[in-house]
């Protein structure tokens, strides 16, 4: 069978039986780290999951006063799989969330015009994806404290978050992070700006980190990292 007969065959069979979802990388130590966090964005109807988080390490060893300002850069996930942000080999440490991405799906336009030889003709344009950047507060960071040890998940919990463009609005912990993942942002004030801007402010709408929480989580990371070089996190 040619090569290129192969290929739409095995892209059936996943979308038939679902393909795993494999992660970026593999342990760069035999006791390496994952953080994992699940966000979701309110939206009119229902919410839509992030496609990528930003965390901060905030404990002694980078940061002797612990502040949620820091001067380290921002960390960014590197995989995501049921609905769950990871951070693969991440540095033990303590950390926070303070911005989130997630994309929304952008229909095409279409438009028709009719020909010399009165042929309808009909052109697709435009289209795509919408990233949309969130700065969260410093009431999402604080929630979102976690330690994550030598060859351990840390798991931040499952946030559900509400936005707005009320710039004017954001506090200390928005303001320092807006203007290092979004320069500018903040000082984007006139309507039309708003209106068009996909830069946003994040507040908490709810937090949940209880055992029922924290087991299906798990139970989603047991079947993440199963038959992968990470299966040693979730087999403890």
């Amino acid at each position: 069978m040619k090569i290129n007969k192969i290929i739409p065959s095995i892209i059936l069979i996943c979308l038939a039986i679902g393909c795993k979802s494999m992660p970026s990388q593999n342990p760069a130590a035999k006791d390496s780290s994952v953080l994992a966090v699940e966000m979701r964005v309110k939206q009119f109807l229902g919410s839509q999951i992030a496609s990528r988080v930003y965390v901060v390490r905030i404990d002694k060893k980078v940061n002797p006063s612990q502040s949620l300002i820091v001067k380290t850069p921002t960390i960014a996930s590197n995989w995501s799989d049921r609905g769950v942000v990871y951070y693969l080999n991440v540095e033990p440490g303590e950390y926070a969330v303070v911005a989130m991405e997630y994309e929304v799906e952008q229909p095409p336009q279409q438009t028709s015009s009719t020909t010399s030889g009165n042929v309808t003709v009909t052109t697709s344009s435009g289209g795509g994806k919408t990233v949309y950047t969130v700065i969260t507060s410093a009431e999402v960071a604080e929630k979102s404290k976690t330690k994550v040890g030598v060859g351990q998940i840390g798991y931040m919990g499952s946030f559900l978050i509400d936005t707005n463009k009320d710039y004017e609005t954001a506090d200390d912990i928005q303001k320092h992070y807006a203007n290092i993942l979004r320069p500018n942002m903040l000082s984007n004030t006139g309507m039309f700006g708003k209106l068009i801007a996909v830069d946003l402010l994040g507040t908490l709408v709810s937090h949940k980190k209880d055992e029922e929480t924290i087991k299906e989580f798990k139970e989603d990371a047991k079947k993440s990292f199963a038959e992968t070089p990470w299966s040693y996190l979730t087999e403890k």
